[in-house]
């Protein structure tokens, strides 16, 4: 889980950065951070046992919420937003 958690920090401090680098451009960029979204991911383990996860989100609701938010111009999706 470490290096995971590692490259998920790294992609949100890419999303800031590449937010302001590419704006003047008309490019905006969105960072989405679901929670535990119901996809297999969780089965295919390098190692050890899985950790606990809350009740998963429905993919198909979690892909609706990003395709609102990106009609919106929404910037910025927490994971209390799905």
């Amino acid at each position: 889980m470490a290096a995971y958690s590692a490259s998920k920090a790294g992609l949100a401090a890419f999303a800031v950065a590449a937010a302001r680098e590419y704006r003047r451009d008309g490019i905006r960029i969105m960072d989405a951070r679901p929670g535990h979204t119901g996809t297999s991911l969780s089965e295919h383990l390098i190692a050890g046992s899985a950790p606990s996860f809350p009740e998963p989100l429905d993919p198909d609701r979690v892909a609706e919420r990003i395709v609102t938010a990106i009609v919106d111009g929404e910037k910025d999706l927490p994971s209390t937003a799905f």
